[in-house]
């Protein structure tokens, strides 16, 4: 049984992290990092060539954290593989128990560095969900019988401040319908403006994690070049890390931010949980959890 999802059902504040797995066959500061995460996050997510830029799989990197003691949250796209393969996988990852999943798109090749790959879509995410709750019914996409049926807690992605909401409430809305158990949101950078995404979710039975981002000058610059993933970041934030006089200062300050926003989103007592992208940081984690008052 997902080790997630028995800490969401218990009511626990839970922390998870992204992690990109490595652009190459090199796994070595990969699992450097693994080491460093096992027993001070939940949960950690395993991306699925997100962005569309080639690394090491989602289901290899999963095993990886799995050995290194870690929950693995498998990030699965619809952008490069077709319903056989993905039933494949996902069977495959059953098998070697990996049983948390994160149900997502994928983004476009273009905003990626190999342009010229040919996008698949054979389904989208709440497709994707509907076909998972069809395999733990016991049969496949096609109808087929399964000797074995998998079971997943999976997750999907929202973003609570899309502009306008509606639209997007009504996807989310179909990705509840199809079964889903957790949201994983886009970044936030400020709490402002979730109320309705939140009031949309407080009878839905569903736990949501927020998305948050130590603000690094990397993430700025693909920021100004239009190439972020996801919400943009304020032009206030951006103004902040970019006025200190130092590197190390402009980290100290997105390290604040960071803190800052945790201690908002805990004091809002309507998340269950965050997640957190630290762009290469992660030995931070243990500091910032801990001024935070999540330290573990």
């Amino acid at each position: 049984m997902s080790k997630l999802k028995e800490k969401l059902e218990s009511g626990e504040f839970v922390v998870t992290v992204g992690l990109y797995p490595p652009r190459g066959a090199d796994t070595g500061e990969f699992l450097a990092i693994l080491s460093k995460l096992a027993g001070k996050v939940d949960a950690i997510n395993l991306p699925d060539s997100r962005g569309a830029s080639i690394r090491l799989s989602a289901l290899s990197a999963s095993i990886l954290a799995k050995e290194k003691g870690l929950e693995p949250v498998m990030t699965v796209s619809c952008r490069d593989r077709n319903r056989i393969a993905i039933s494949a996988d996902l069977l495959g990852a059953h098998a070697l128990g990996i049983d948390t999943v994160l149900c997502v798109s994928g983004d476009y090749v273009s905003l990626g560095d190999v342009p010229q790959a040919k996008p698949v879509y054979d389904l989208d995410s709440v497709q994707l969900i509907n076909m998972i709750r069809q395999m733990e019914a016991g049969q496949d996409i096609g109808g087929n019988e399964l000797k074995g049926s998998p079971k997943f807690f999976v997750g999907c992605v929202a973003n609570p401040i899309a502009d306008p909401i509606e639209p997007h409430l009504l996807k989310l809305q179909k990705k509840l319908t199809a079964g889903v158990d957790f949201i994983q949101t886009l970044d936030l950078y400020s709490v402002e403006g979730t109320a309705e995404f939140l009031n949309f979710l407080e009878d839905k039975g569903v736990k949501a994690l927020a998305g948050l981002r130590l603000v690094t000058m990397a993430d700025i610059e693909q920021n100004e070049k239009g190439r972020v993933v996801g919400n943009e970041i304020p032009s206030e934030v951006i103004s902040e890390i970019k006025s200190a006089s130092t590197d190390v200062e402009a980290l100290a300050r997105a390290q604040e931010f960071l803190v800052a926003m945790i201690k908002d989103i805990r004091a809002e007592n309507r998340w269950s949980g965050i997640h957190l992208t630290m762009n290469g940081h992660e030995e931070l984690i243990p500091q910032i959890l801990e001024q935070a008052g999540l330290g573990k």
